[in-house]
């Protein structure tokens, strides 16, 4: 049987400055047949600006785009060609766009159709652009879709709109929550029709959100009760439509802090974990058919300082272990929206591998700590380097222009967040790996060195973080290998081969993620 082993490594922050002969050699051992958390996929989302992109760009840069994002292969040097990603979401709007002269969302960027008409019939030739994302997903070996809403459609809510009047509670009129699920099934039920994996549905985002406050999106606030109210009508919708097999993800909450009891009170949806996730819970959906066994959040205002970044995911660990429920956590959600002294700065290469570096490492405690089962980007394409790919305008040109045409850039957050979701596939576990000398703390590692593995019958995967300043040398023992394939996301390099290296000699460069294939 051949084996490949995956080592990435990432080095992230600030050390004593010692030279590479000062470091201490470490050796990581790494034990395939203690498992973990099996993982479900690497994912991003089409919201909003795929939909332009996927319309109007020239097919050859839509492609390029594409690639960037689904390709599971290989360019002439051996470099991987992008993320790979093994899951793709999609925003089922609500239909901002129709609706635009009535209170709506007001940047046009951010406007999405709705299948479905105020009348009662569907229209499946809308959404041009998402659903040219969705094909070339599923021509680059990508066929499991996550459907998800931000509100419900604008006919079907109190306000008449997509953005609500007020916080208080779901803006979902109390007559059309039946309706609501059922026109969620059918647009799953369509695409299923056309041979398209709806695997789950996500009906619920972050309802602890502001989002009476919020101008330039579809959303919608929701209680507890409302979260349970949709969930079971989706479960009901899902059951009565026998030709697809759709699993129900919820709530997606805005920040993982109301995954917990917090001081916020009854105002806002929180304390997620035990009142959805236990038997015992006021609103356990546990018992439901066709729910998925994941609590999903979102990683914002939850990723720094470390000692929140850590202690977080350590509680989260601890609360879904305690169950015994076999539920999952799903890191649905991030992008960079916050600013901190690690990447807040002019743009630069410097700031560039920062952000990389940031995004590797809140991967890494999202899986490795918390026990994650899918780690998934917010927009795949934005204006702006807070994702994946950032677009730019042709030279001379205004920013609208990049609805037509523009200048794709990778970030370094594209190949840094590759070094994990392109080789670590749906279905391998998380398997153990440990230091044989050193013992630090989650907490001490997440300014030094974050080792994790993952494995299946034919390749082990094993992610570090380091952010440190020095090239840290370090041994890997993993069954009786001795050699494998480096890959290098640096301030120079993305996700760049550079070559076989022994195990027993291995040297991680300073602020960087690697990738190792045995």
């Amino acid at each position: 049987m051949t084996f490949a082993l995956v080592l990435t490594s990432l080095l992230l922050g600030m050390t004593t400055g010692y030279p590479l002969a000062s470091v201490a050699q470490e050796t990581y051992v790494v034990n395939r047949e203690r498992k973990f958390q099996k993982i479900d996929n690497f994912a991003a989302s089409d919201a909003w600006r795929s939909e332009f992109v996927g319309r109007y760009w020239p097919e050859k840069k839509k492609n390029e785009i594409a690639d960037l994002l689904f390709a599971h292969d290989f360019d002439e040097q051996g470099n991987p060609k992008g993320m790979a990603l093994s899951a793709w979401r999609v925003n089922i709007g609500a239909g901002s766009y129709e609706n635009r002269e009535n209170k709506e969302v007001n940047n046009s960027w951010n406007r999405v159709e709705c299948f479905l008409s105020p009348e009662g019939s569907y229209d499946f030739s809308k959404a041009r652009g998402q659903q040219w994302f969705m094909e070339a997903a599923r021509k680059r070996g990508t066929n499991s879709f996550v459907f998800f809403s931000n509100s419900a459609p604008y006919f079907m809510t109190r306000s008449g709109s997509t953005r609500p009047v007020d916080d208080k509670y779901i803006n979902l009129r109390e007559d059309k929550f039946d309706d609501f699920a059922a026109f969620l099934v059918d647009c799953a039920d369509h695409f299923q029709q056309e041979g398209y994996n709806i695997d789950y549905i996500s009906p619920i985002n972050e309802p602890n959100g502001n989002w009476a406050e919020c101008p330039w999106q579809e959303g919608s606030f929701a209680l507890e009760k409302d979260i349970y109210r949709v969930t079971c009508a989706l479960d009901k919708a899902i059951s009565e439509k026998e030709s697809i097999h759709s699993k129900i993800v919820i709530p997606e909450l805005g920040n993982m802090k109301y995954l917990f009891k917090t001081a916020d009170g009854d105002s806002i949806p929180d304390d997620i974990i035990r009142s959805f996730f236990t038997k015992e819970g006021e609103h356990s959906v546990l018992g439901l058919k066709n729910i998925y066994p994941c609590v999903a959040a979102h990683d914002y205002w939850s990723a720094y300082p470390p000692e929140v970044l850590v202690g977080l995911r350590e509680r989260i660990a601890s609360a879904l272990q305690e169950e015994k429920a076999g539920v999952r956590l799903w890191a649905s959600e991030f992008c960079i929206l916050e600013e901190n002294n690690e990447y807040t700065m002019p743009p630069s290469a410097t700031r560039s591998i920062n952000m990389g570096l940031f995004v590797a490492r809140l991967i890494h405690y999202d899986l490795a700590v918390a026990g994650a089962t899918a780690w998934q980007w917010w927009t795949c394409v934005a204006p702006d380097e807070d994702g994946p790919i950032m677009l730019r305008p042709m030279q001379g040109s205004r920013h609208e222009s990049m609805k037509y045409d523009g200048v794709i850039c990778p970030t370094k957050m594209l190949w840094a967040s590759a070094n994990y979701s392109f080789f670590i596939r749906p279905g391998m576990y998380r398997v153990d790996i440990q230091p044989q000398k050193s013992k630090v703390t989650n907490l001490e590692a997440a300014t030094d060195l974050m080792v994790s593995a993952y494995s299946n019958e034919k390749q082990t995967v094993v992610v570090c973080v380091n952010y440190t300043e020095n090239d840290r040398p370090i041994v890997l023992q993993c069954d009786k290998h001795t050699t494998g394939k480096m890959y290098v996301t640096s301030i120079d390099k993305n996700l760049q081969f550079v070559g076989a290296s022994r195990l027993n000699k291995l040297v991680i460069p300073a602020r960087s993620v690697v990738t190792i294939v045995i």
